[in-house]
């Protein structure tokens, strides 16, 4: 998969980047072609060096399409097993975080709000249910045009198991 500069992507654990460009890049004598990514939740001008060759590899990805948004929402409402050994659950939640991919960033989300209805979420889980469900508000809300408060009501509702209100999905 290639980009454009102009492009919007998603680049894990960072979020909605503008592609600013397609630069040479030389490091230790060997030179390569590296996408210029400019977070768009970033303030500061920070830029995102990735690869061309390792984007895919990264997880580097296309923002989600409009019309996969009520499968997610189907996805978030469904019942999961909650494993119990914390060590396995972080790690798992660690490596869906890192894949960028929608579904596994979902599903972290999606395994953190169940289990904080069983028990006080940890310092780490808390900041992981936190950084999931900003990243899926960032993308649905720039996708649909809703507003992040719309998108975060209609996450609620989905990890609630509640149907999605069809005036909030047209918009």
């Amino acid at each position: 998969m290639s980009f454009r500069e102009g492009n919007k992507v998603i680049y894990p654990r960072v979020g909605i980047c503008r592609v600013a460009g397609v630069e040479e890049f030389t490091v230790v004598g060997t030179t390569a072609k590296v996408y210029v990514l400019e977070p768009l939740d970033d303030k500061e001008g920070t830029l995102v060096r990735v690869p061309v060759n390792k984007a895919e590899g990264v997880g580097m990805r296309k923002l989600m399409e409009k019309e996969d948004l009520p499968k997610l929402l189907r996805f978030l409402g469904k019942d999961i097993e909650v494993a119990t050994d914390h060590r396995k659950r972080s790690q798992k939640n660690s490596e869906r975080m890192a894949s960028g991919e929608v579904y596994e960033i979902a599903d972290s989300l999606k395994t953190m709000s169940k289990l904080s209805k069983s028990k006080t979420l940890s310092p780490e889980e808390q900041q992981l249910a936190g950084r999931a469900r900003h990243l899926l508000i960032r993308e649905i809300s720039h996708v649909t045009k809703m507003t992040n408060e719309e998108v975060e009501q209609m996450l609620e509702d989905a990890l609630q198991g509640k149907k999605p209100r069809a005036k909030k999905q047209a918009a």
